[in-house]
């Protein structure tokens, strides 16, 4: 059974992935609480808002009886700070024949079309939306995160023929207006429940390392990012997958993971 499960912490660290070079320390993860929230509340909106198509909730794992667990990578950049790209992480999820998730920023990918294609090509791999400007869209409209999600679609298309099932929020910031708009648009919302911490420069291959260790189990979602902002993250790497499959865990996309693909 999937669950779908509300969290209501940031990492505020996560700001530093796509705006800047410094961070500050990792927060203690919150146990997640099973919770769904169909509809949203009461946000007032100028706009009327499409018919969700989805339930509007917040996914931050599978479920937690069968062994699979999802790697994402987030490649974002807020146009005043653009990234870069760290072909070491697609290297070693190549070489280990390894799923992963990457959530594909706008922007990002209008600097980096190459990039995008190269992994559009790989069928392991699964590209999400992650907005296009990186905003938060806690502080947005109904019609601006429409314009952020849309743009970012049309891009995503343009440069691989594809279309996206799943969004993830900016630095994980949203409202009960977010989860409408975004099933409107057809997606699921994702989040994670394993962090490492990736983004702050403190933290080495072993600090992230053990994070993985402290924090993922059966039907996690790992957040990590691959735009040159998680500075150990290749370093990390084939320890993560060497561990998390010595555990029996099997990798796969998040799709795999709640249910919208088949499984290995």
């Amino acid at each position: 059974m999937r669950k779908y499960i509300l969290v209501f912490f940031l990492p505020l660290f996560w700001i530093a992935a796509c705006t800047s070079t410094t961070a500050t320390s990792l927060p203690t993860p919150q146990p997640p609480t099973v919770t769904a929230t169909l509809l949203p509340t009461s946000t007032p909106t100028l706009l009327p808002l499409p018919i969700p198509t989805l339930p509007a909730v917040l996914i931050t794992s599978g479920d937690w009886v069968e062994p699979y667990v999802a790697l994402t990578f987030d490649l974002c950049q807020d146009p005043q700070y653009p990234s870069g790209y760290d072909a070491a992480i697609v290297d070693i999820l190549t070489q280990y024949e390894v799923p992963a998730t990457f959530f594909m920023g706008g922007d990002w990918m209008r600097t980096h079309p190459e990039e995008t294609k190269a992994l559009a090509s790989n069928p392991t791999f699964e590209l999400g939306n992650h907005s296009w400007s990186h905003p938060n869209f806690e502080t947005l409209s109904a019609e601006e995160m429409s314009q952020e999600i849309e743009k970012t679609e049309d891009v995503l298309f343009e440069l691989t023929g594809r279309h996206s099932r799943l969004f993830r929020p900016p630095f994980g910031m949203y409202n009960d207006l977010t989860l409408q708009v975004v099933a409107g648009h057809g997606m699921y919302s994702i989040q994670w429940d394993s962090v490492t911490g990736d983004p702050d420069p403190n933290f080495d291959s072993a600090t992230i390392l053990g994070e993985i260790q402290r924090t993922a189990r059966k039907g996690s979602i790992i957040i990590m990012h691959a735009n040159e902002r998680g500075w150990h993250t290749a370093e990390a790497l084939p320890s993560i997958i060497d561990y998390l499959q010595s555990k029996g865990l099997t990798l796969v996309t998040v799709s795999q993971l709640i249910g919208l693909e088949p499984r290995p």
